[in-house]
């Protein structure tokens, strides 16, 4: 991950934040997500932070991984999974693609990868998945969000994946979008 992105998490706050649930709804993700008709067995919320994704996922999925870079968000999240008495969800604390060597359905990163100093290294770990999702911040000028300069289209990760776009769609600020290998 890029060190001069590092989320703060004593702003932890914003990310379940009503003003979030306005320019980022999680209904609309997980809508997306099942609209693809993913088998529901396993996915991956990749920085998953307090949890704003990894929670909903839980209810259509039989398992959530949940990866995150930061010890301190990691501990918010699994508060949160401990008091909803959330059985299903596992938490990977790791700054590197987690090892496994299992089926992945869904690789979901949300608002990360122009974040990351190596997307290609993750999104070619995620292409084991029958789809990759991707939610990311639109190239507008805007007043929030993360400079645009450093925001990526859908071009730019198609180009950075080698994955094939299948589907996508446009909220307010950001848009969805499912890949899949080639």
């Amino acid at each position: 991950m890029n060190k001069k992105h590092k989320f703060d998490p004593k702003k932890a706050y914003i990310l379940e934040s009503e003003w979030r649930r306005k320019i980022f709804p999680p209904e609309k993700v997980i809508e997306f997500i099942e609209s693809l008709r993913p088998k529901k067995n396993v996915v991956f919320d990749i920085v998953a932070g307090s949890g704003y994704l990894t929670i909903p996922l839980v209810r259509i999925f039989k398992k959530v991984y949940a990866v995150e870079i930061s010890e301190e968000m990691a501990k918010i999240l699994r508060k949160r999974v401990e008091e909803e008495g959330l059985l299903n969800v596992g938490i990977i604390l790791s700054d590197t693609p987690p090892n496994v060597d299992f089926k992945i359905d869904v690789v979901l990163f949300s608002n990360v990868l122009h974040e990351m100093d190596n997307p290609e290294e993750y999104l070619e770990w995620a292409s084991r998945a029958d789809y990759v999702v991707v939610a990311e911040w639109k190239k507008d000028e805007m007043e929030f969000g993360p400079p645009v300069e450093e925001r990526l289209s859908l071009e730019e990760i198609e180009k950075l994946s080698k994955l094939k776009l299948v589907k996508s769609e446009e909220l307010g600020f950001h848009y969805l979008a499912a890949f899949k290998k080639v």
